[in-house]
C-alpha cells in the first residue's frame, strides 16, 4: 500500500515550471529519496506533499488522504 502517491504533479510560477509532471509512489517501510540538481523541484515537491505549498495540477495522496481536502489531518 502506498503511503504517498503523487500523480502528474505540476507547479508553475508565472512562466517557470518548478515541477513538471512527476509521478511516484512511496510504499510503507520503503526508503525513498528525491535526487536532482539545484532547481529541479525537490523542495517544492516536498512542500506540496506537506501541504505547505499549493500545486498547480496533479493529485497527491498522503496515507490515502487528498492534500486538498484533508490538509489539516495530514499536517498532524
Amino acid at each position: 500500500m502506498s503511503v504517498i502517491s503523487v500523480k502528474n504533479l505540476f507547479k508553475k510560477y508565472e512562466s517557470v515550471e518548478a515541477v513538471k509532471g512527476i509521478t511516484f509512489d512511496v510504499n510503507e517501510k520503503e526508503i525513498f529519496g528525491l535526487l536532482g540538481p539545484n532547481g529541479a523541484g525537490k523542495t517544492t515537491t516536498l512542500e506540496i506533499i506537506e501541504t505547505l505549498r499549493e500545486k498547480t495540477s496533479g493529485e497527491v495522496l498522503v496515507d490515502s488522504m487528498n492534500i486538498e481536502t484533508h490538509a489539516n489531518d495530514i499536517k498532524k
